[in-house]
């Protein structure tokens, strides 16, 4: 004999966000949990305006996770049953197609629907037609769902096309195949947007007034080549489509049904002139009709300006690419050719040609090798363009000799002040592309701190030496000494640093990792400033230091030391030793 526990439906819970809804197309999940109810067989049913796909998953731990996805927006009514008796709560009733929870609510009176598919008494049988719903107004709440039906007189439906647009946006079309009264109901997230639903009667008919033409063809035309341009019908009834072109000569004109409410024209016209375009639906003219063209010959290549480094024998270096532009906006559309040869045989890749959709090309080539004489021949259309072909003598990739130093940090004849910053400027603009490579060395053989700003092949140095003596410059391009380096440069004290003093007591013991600062008072100093270094006794390496001047002529000197050892502070001003500025301290963990 077993002896179970007797089932109590009252035991059970249910939790979750998806027994109080949640929007279409999206999963509504909860949670059931059996453990203290004994024994007993668990039933989900879901009832709504649509069938709802349930799916239902044992934890193993006396709970099981449901989840239902309901397609249509409305009232749902959730049961849910123990050895088939209702638990506490059931049936559980969840809106579905309003906020997801946690979302901010969304006005669906700020969301708005307008177009020729909503006029009550514009549409035409059998026409397609569309109409557009901006929620632009509502977009900072989150995406939204929009639905539409199209409730016809007989009480089926027509089918709709919803396109999501990239502003928030949608467009709706259908095609109504009813006459009569059509009801269109329109939601955004479930809650039907204002004016909902909206009556429309279709009818029998057609409007010419309707339908419009857009294209280049109907702008401009060019001789002996294809002119296209967009007939489009949506909206205007159920008519016939007549199209016409008078000019001095007789244009092949071919049409194609897009099968959307458009239809897309082309035309070849073969002699100069203007040209009529009539285009009529259902015998009528529509707006514009008939449609003035102009046609003309292809502007002549002269018209073809070719610009950019590229054709500059300043920037022609071996191995480095270099563009150029060709400019064909005045011309009609062509082909664009590039050849390239040397007199050292022919380049080692081909140029490409890129097309920039706006009538302009970039020509990117790699000149080789140094020393070549090379041509570049620019075709359009099979024929030379002004100035073409372009002659340029191949320069080595850089010249150091083209290199230029100059600037207070460096031509000083003077030198430079201690303890103040000062910069010069590397100019590396006719040298070609490559690296800069710069160290600072001091008096005592370390390295200093470098600012570099980069603008094209322009360098700016910025240092600042922070003690007296002697300071080495050296400078490398691309891996190789410039012909000007080393450089050095003279610091000489600045100021007067006896007027100098440390504020507060000297710690000679602090802890690893903890913030320390330092006040410095040097308000009767003179020109300069305070410099601070920090170093390990037996280290090569400077402890980061940061000083920052306040507005009452003192500094504050902040430091952090992360590795336990002994050190040493070397404090000064003008590139001169303050009072008590050296001294020794310990750092412990």
């Amino acid at each position: 004999m077993t002896c179970t526990r007797a089932s109590d439906p009252s035991k059970v819970t249910a939790r979750g966000p998806g027994l109080a809804g949640g929007p279409v197309n999206r999963p509504a999940e909860f949670t059931i949990d059996t453990k203290r109810a004994g024994q007993g067989g668990l039933g989900v049913t879901v009832e709504g305006p649509c069938e709802a796909a349930i799916n239902c998953r044992d934890n193993g731990d006396g709970t099981c996770s449901v989840a239902y996805m309901p397609v249509e927006a409305g009232h749902y009514v959730i049961n849910i049953t123990f050895d088939d008796h209702p638990i506490p709560g059931s049936p559980f009733n969840a809106l579905v197609g309003g906020r997801a929870a946690g979302d901010a609510p969304r006005p669906p009176n700020n969301v708005k629907a307008s177009g020729n598919g909503l006029l009550a008494n514009g549409v035409f049988l059998g026409s397609p037609t569309d109409f557009s719903v901006d929620s632009r107004a509502v977009a900072k709440y989150g995406q939204g769902v929009v639905t539409c039906t199209v409730t016809n007189p007989s009480g089926s439906r027509t089918e709709t096309f919803i396109t999501p647009q990239s502003d928030g946006t949608y467009k709706i079309s259908y095609t109504p195949f009813e006459e009569g009264p059509h009801t269109i109901d329109i939601y955004y997230d479930g809650v039907p947007i204002v004016g909902s639903p909206f009556s429309v009667n279709v009818k029998r008919g057609t409007d010419a007034s309707k339908c419009r033409a857009f294209g280049p063809g109907l702008t401009k035309g060019i001789i002996n080549k294809v002119n296209a341009f967009t007939v489009e019908t949506k909206g205007a009834g159920t008519g016939s489509l007549g199209l016409a072109i008078e000019g001095p000569s007789e244009a092949k004109m071919t049409c194609k049904d897009n099968r959307d409410g458009s239809c897309s024209v082309e035309y070849t016209p073969t002699e100069s002139g203007d040209y009529d375009v009539s285009i009529q639906f259902a015998e009528k003219h529509i707006p514009g009709s008939p449609f003035k063209v102009k046609v003309d010959r292809p502007t002549s290549v002269n018209d073809i300006k070719v610009s950019g480094p590229g054709i500059n024998p300043k920037y022609c270096r071996a191995n480095t690419p270099i563009t150029f532009k060709v400019d064909a906006t005045k011309s009609a559309k062509g082909n664009i050719d590039v050849k390239m040869v040397t007199d050292k045989g022919p380049l080692q890749q081909k140029p490409i040609i890129r097309d920039n959709e706006d009538g302009t090309y970039d020509v990117t080539y790699t000149p080789n090798p140094e020393g070549a004489l090379l041509t570049a021949n620019v075709l359009y259309n099979g024929h030379q363009v002004p100035d073409s072909p372009f002659k340029l003598r191949v320069r080595p990739k850089f010249e150091l000799d083209k290199i230029k130093i100059e600037g207070p940090g460096v031509s000083d004849s003077r030198g430079v002040k201690a303890s103040v910053p000062t910069y010069f400027v590397v100019d590396a603009t006719d040298a070609g592309s490559g690296k800069l490579d710069l160290r600072i060395m001091g008096p005592d053989g370390f390295p200093r701190p470098v600012d570099i700003e980069k603008k094209d092949n322009l360098y700016k140095i910025k240092y600042t030496p922070d003690d007296c003596g002697r300071y080495t410059i050296e400078a490398l391009y691309d891996g190789k000494s410039l012909p000007q380096s080393p450089i050095h440069v003279q610091s000489y004290s600045t100021g007067n640093a006896d007027n100098c003093r440390i504020m507060g007591n000297i710690e000679s013991r602090i802890l690893t990792g903890k913030n320390h600062s330092i006040n410095v008072n040097a308000r009767n100093c003179g020109d300069g400033n305070v410099t601070c270094r920090i170093r390990p006794v037996d280290g090569h390496y400077f402890v980061n230091t940061e000083v920052v001047p306040k507005n009452d002529g003192t500094y504050l000197v902040n430091y952090s030391i992360k590795e336990p050892g002994d050190y040493t502070l070397t404090m000064k001003y003008g590139g001169q030793p303050v009072k008590d500025g050296f001294y020794k301290f310990t750092v412990t963990p």
